[in-house]
């Protein structure tokens, strides 16, 4: 299993950097549409209890019919990435009231509403950032697997007291420290890299850190919805890692964030 996680690892890891940098802006819409709405969209349908191929083709239609509308209507690009920021500030009071005796009661209608809030706004924000600059897609992508790995070994040797429980008992405050240690590790890195100002540095190191921490938040969404749905991973596409969603959870929060902070703060020049 660890052989073939790796393969698989280095596979989609390559695959990210020749789509990001060699893709032209109309080429990378279609390809991430594809990952983010049309494949993730078909295991959040099967995890929010959509029954048979029909009503699960009819649910990712209707995600690619708002995302092609959305896509089009630039004017909308950025409302809907505010919108996704919005919703994980909520997400993250649903998942700090999570009991795993009672699940989400009687809110079971917003678990495929929210795939809108959540798939949408990030592959928007994916389009944003790499209209500007995709270097920071990759920086991005990496910064998000390094704090999930980060978090996964400092876990393993130090984890003590579980981070939530009732989403996945394997995480641990150990383990987000030890996440957020290697994020910090990448971003000052990237400082070095890109020789950013002292004043975009410290901008640049806070969101990332920021960014990270959140990306727990996909992590444990996806987490939430796997065990509404009684299973073990988002699907079987990815050998060794299960499915896209399992692969692409700590981006879908992260995104929105990452490329609404760089708006606010007017950029930063890489």
């Amino acid at each position: 299993m660890l052989k073939q996680r790796i393969i698989t690892g280095v596979l989609l890891a390559l695959t990210a950097l020749l789509g990001v940098l060699l893709l032209p802006s109309t080429g990378f819409a279609v390809i991430s549409m594809i990952v983010f709405i049309s494949l993730a969209g078909w295991e959040w349908a099967n995890l929010t209890r959509f029954k048979g191929d029909s009503p699960r083709s009819l649910f990712v239609i209707s995600l690619l019919l708002v995302g092609v509308i959305a896509y089009r209507w630039e004017a909308s690009h950025w409302g809907l990435i505010i919108i996704g920021v919005l919703w994980w500030s909520y997400a993250l009071t649903l998942m700090v009231r999570y009991k795993r005796t009672q699940g989400v009661a009687n809110q079971t209608w917003l678990l495929p509403l929210s795939s809108f809030l959540v798939l949408i706004p990030a592959w928007l924000a994916l389009l944003e950032l790499h209209s500007q600059t995709p270097v920071l897609v990759l920086y991005l992508i990496f910064l998000v697997a390094i704090a999930d790995s980060g978090a996964y070994f400092a876990g393993k040797a130090m984890g003590i007291t579980k981070l939530a429980p009732e989403l996945s008992p394997g995480k641990t405050i150990q383990g987000f420290k030890g996440g957020l240690f290697g994020a910090g590790l990448w971003a000052l890195l990237a400082v070095w890299f890109f020789g950013l100002s002292f004043e975009n540095a410290i901008i640049f190191i806070l969101l990332s850190l920021l960014v990270a921490a959140l990306s727990v938040a996909g992590d444990l969404y996806e987490s939430l919805l796997k065990r509404e749905a009684g299973e073990k991973d988002s699907g079987t596409l990815l050998p060794g890692h299960g499915g896209i969603l399992d692969r692409i959870d700590g981006l879908l929060a992260a995104l929105p964030v990452f490329t609404l902070g760089l708006f606010i703060v007017g950029g930063i020049d890489v």
